[in-house]
């Protein structure tokens, strides 16, 4: 039973991290007004096509979570991190909130004028600080079993990586340099990509194929 659950759980997360890439395209390709080097990707939820971009956070959400509960079937105990797994489902749930409150649509660098907007802004900064810690709490202990072993330096890589564009995007925010939104865009992609890595192997693992 737990074998095909962290199966189901990890073809979810699969899915999940494949719709996100097919949504953020098309709500690019349907909302020109937008420019994609200087826009922030949270505006693109934001108005009559909003529920393109809108449905990819819910993507997320579910995505993580069930990345989460893929994670706690499929990897041993002594190669998993618990406190990892759990951030990593807050990390899910702050997609439904930045849903829930949308951005302002401000330029590069600008404050939020609503509460509803500076919700939306603290709740993306948190979600995108606990995945980064998740990433590498997460990676780190791999090494401890003979599956997830060969793929703990790749893993952990992307880990850091996110750290770096994560530094990267909030110094060109503050900054207020007109690329805000190609250094959010190059974090999230990457972000995805360590998920879908992860969700695959996961999938693959001993623990969760049945036999």
């Amino acid at each position: 039973m737990q074998r095909t659950l962290g199966r189901t759980a990890a073809l979810v997360s699969i899915a999940a991290s494949a719709y996100f890439l097919v949504a953020a395209i098309a709500a690019q390709a349907f909302n020109p007004q937008y420019d994609f080097y200087r826009d922030y990707i949270s505006d693109y939820a934001v108005g009559p096509l909003g529920w393109i971009y809108g449905s990819a956070f819910w993507a997320s959400c579910v995505g993580c979570i069930a990345l989460a509960l893929a994670l706690r079937q499929s990897v041993p105990p002594a190669a998993l991190s618990r406190v990892g797994v759990v951030l990593l489902g807050v990390v899910g749930l702050t997609y439904a909130v930045d849903y829930v409150f949308p951005t302002d649509i401000l330029p590069p660098g600008a404050p939020p004028k609503t509460l509803i907007g500076l919700i939306h802004l603290l709740d993306a900064l948190v979600g995108w600080v606990l995945f980064v810690i998740s990433a590498l709490l997460l990676s780190r202990p791999l090494g401890n079993a003979a599956y997830w072993k060969p793929w703990r330096a790749a893993l952990t890589g992307l880990a850091w990586l996110s750290l770096a564009l994560l530094i990267a995007l909030v110094a060109v925010v503050v900054s207020r340099a007109p690329f805000g939104g190609l250094a959010e865009k190059a974090f999230i992609l990457e972000r995805n990509v360590w998920a879908l890595v992860f969700a695959t192997l996961a999938f693959k693992s001993p623990r969760a194929v049945a036999k």
